[in-house]
């Protein structure tokens, strides 16, 4: 692989990380006050765990991605397992919150474009997936860290399998890869 090659994936990477945790704290500084006031802070609670709120947010942020929370209650006659996504199911949540994770992973795309100089299309569609390779990680990373637990009495989680696959990689491949056609379509070069 050449230098260039490396360079355009690093800058990708980073991009795509940075794309993460940036659409993270835009969906923690919306929803926060929500979440702390609403039904979300109850269902921590259940589980053992009141100081969840950031870890509910990072649930609301999968959300936003259309992966569901798995909630799962192992109470006899009383348990089961679903899967729920609080911003279609919670008013106080807004729609809103479905356009932040595209538009900075878009912008993710612009940047990689722009720093790695993609002046054509055929580029820009080879440029923009590399956003996956910094997002990838952190949604898989993002699984463990917000799951809550109470022990043997349940869990709630983003539900593994959308969120490595659709939030993982279908959502920063495909807007990682309009924002480098973007860049590439208004370029000043």
């Amino acid at each position: 692989m050449s230098d260039t090659a490396r360079q355009r994936y690093a800058v990708g990477a980073l991009a795509g990380a940075a794309a993460f945790v940036l659409a993270y704290v835009l969906v923690y500084a919306l929803s926060i006050s929500t979440v702390q006031d609403a039904l979300l802070t109850n269902i921590a609670e259940s589980f053992g765990d009141d100081r969840a709120a950031w870890k509910i947010v990072g649930w609301v942020f999968f959300n936003a991605q259309f992966v569901t929370t798995t909630v799962t209650v192992n109470i006899p006659f009383l348990g089961g397992t679903s899967a729920v996504n609080f911003i279609a199911e919670n008013e106080s949540l807004s729609p809103i919150l479905y356009l932040l994770p595209p538009a900075v992973l878009t912008a993710a795309g612009i940047a990689t474009a722009r720093i790695d100089g993609t002046t054509d299309l055929s580029r820009a569609v080879r440029v923009g997936p590399a956003v996956v390779l910094g997002y990838l990680p952190l949604a898989a990373l993002g699984v463990v860290l917000f799951t809550v637990s109470a022990g043997d009495s349940g869990q709630g989680a983003p539900t593994l399998l959308t969120a490595v696959v659709l939030a993982g990689i279908v959502y920063p491949a495909v807007f990682g890869t309009v924002g480098a056609a973007i860049a590439t379509a208004f370029g000043d070069s």
